[in-house]
């Protein structure tokens, strides 16, 4: 089967191109850069050029094709001009659902995030739960646009659509840049890092990048259309985090708890620094108040209704530690 890709250069999209290949696919990769993309696989995989922005380029490399995987986007913590997430996260996804139906394609698979939903002050997050708090960036914001096209796209066109969610992503790099998680746990086994957030004890979801990949491929064959599915694993503090990887990686570094005036403090100047130096900032303060919440979330919906198996947060940082 031939299957169309964008965010194929991505962490989890060359996971993905991997997966789809093993199972005998052959995959039509949109890119920026066909020269960042030489990395790939060569069999099975056909590079197209071009963007979200170019509907032309992303119909030609979509012809024939069966199945969508829309997971290209704008994910960075900062942007110097904040409407690009609105320009490649919305209008690109319109143009992305807008050649499926052109081109007839049985269903496509919408790459969200969990951020969507909002934090778990309220109760533990699952598809159901109303956002009653406001968007903490653009990205969740644009995201959550993105989302709302997407149904209006199965209610009013009648494309067959399936979002799903991840949330805290890590593990192994195979191309692109890695996930914050995966850039921590590394730093962290480097003896690069130092910091808990907070007092430790706010819960976030973590959740294996193979699981994530699973979780595309179960959704694409069983979700229902114009369903919603959390791709997520295990639940746990930032304490319990910690723990488990000081024990998986046997090196006990000494952290240091950081109220949110300190992390504010220092992403103020992380950020003046990096921007003054015409860099991107790797943490902003929109991302520090984010970090204080709890995001406790159930991926239940996609193991029951998927038959996706979550990989332990133990098992999972043992493997990408081996890896790097």
């Amino acid at each position: 089967m031939k299957v169309f890709i964008t965010g194929g250069t991505g962490y989890i999209g060359a996971h993905l191109i991997k997966e789809l290949i093993s199972k005998g696919h052959q995959v039509h990769a949109l890119v920026r850069n066909i020269e960042k993309a030489t990395q790939l696989p060569k069999e099975g995989l056909l590079l197209f050029k071009g963007d979200l922005g170019d509907s032309e380029s992303i119909k030609e490399a979509m012809k024939g094709c069966d199945q969508v995987y829309h997971m290209g986007g704008d994910a960075s913590i900062w942007a110097k001009d904040s409407s690009r997430y609105y320009t490649i996260n919305v209008d690109g996804t319109r143009n992305v659902l807008d050649a499926a139906l052109e081109l007839n394609v049985k269903r496509v698979v919408f790459t969200s995030t969990a951020g969507v939903l909002g934090p778990s002050h309220d109760g533990v997050v699952t598809e159901k739960k109303f956002r009653n708090i406001d968007f903490f960036n653009d990205y969740e914001s644009s995201k959550a646009m993105a989302e709302s096209l997407v149904k209006s796209y199965v209610a009013e066109k009648n494309l067959d659509v399936v979002i799903v969610s991840p949330t805290r992503v890590f593990g192994p790099v195979l191309f692109g840049d890695p996930a914050s998680l995966t850039l921590l746990i590394s730093k962290y086994a480097k003896g690069r890092w130092r910091i808990i957030p907070g007092d430790g004890s706010k819960i976030g979801n973590y959740v294996f990048v193979d699981d994530v990949v699973k979780g595309h491929i179960l959704a694409m064959e069983n979700g229902v259309k114009g369903g919603t599915y959390i791709l997520g694993g295990e639940n746990h503090s930032y304490n319990a985090f910690f723990k488990i990887l000081k024990e998986e990686s046997g090196l006990d570094y000494q952290l240091f708890k950081t109220n949110i005036g300190v992390q504010l403090l220092m992403a103020h100047f992380i950020s003046f620094f990096a921007i003054l130096l015409n860099k991107k900032p790797t943490i902003t303060t929109k991302w520090v108040r984010r970090g204080n919440y709890h995001w406790e979330v159930s991926p239940n919906k996609a193991v029951d209704e998927l038959k996706l198996q979550i990989t332990p947060l133990r098992e999972g940082i043992k493997k990408t530690l081996n890896s790097l």
